[in-house]
């Protein structure tokens, strides 16, 4: 059984993407648990508008990030290639990322002290 640079490299990339998405959500737990955040009638017109842009970009990838799970499943069951699978696992833990950070982004205006 010979096996392909190109799987061996989707593999490698899916750890490594694995590994920073849960450095991101160790960080984004330790932002929530370390500071309460502020009263929503507390912040500002342009803090508030942050934060509605933020959840509005946030639930667009997880909406992306949810296809691209189910379509990682569906190739599972279709009995697709583990190559092609792994690629789709990879795009996911990619949009997991993305919504992660928007999640710390949100975080850090909603703990700021102003």
């Amino acid at each position: 059984m010979s096996i392909k640079v190109g799987s061996i490299l989707v593999w490698v990339v899916l750890a490594v993407l694995t590994v920073w998405n849960i450095r991101i959500n160790i960080k984004l737990m330790k932002i929530r648990m370390s500071v309460a955040p502020r009263d929503p009638r507390n912040l500002s017109a342009t803090e508030m508008k942050t934060v509605k842009a933020l959840n509005h970009e946030r639930r667009k990838w997880a909406i992306l990030s949810q296809v691209l799970f189910w379509t990682s499943l569906i190739l599972v069951i279709a009995a697709q290639s583990m190559g092609i699978l792994v690629y789709f696992l990879d795009l996911y833990t990619l949009t997991c990322i993305v919504s992660n950070k928007i999640d710390l982004q949100a975080a850090q205006v909603l703990t700021s002290k102003k």
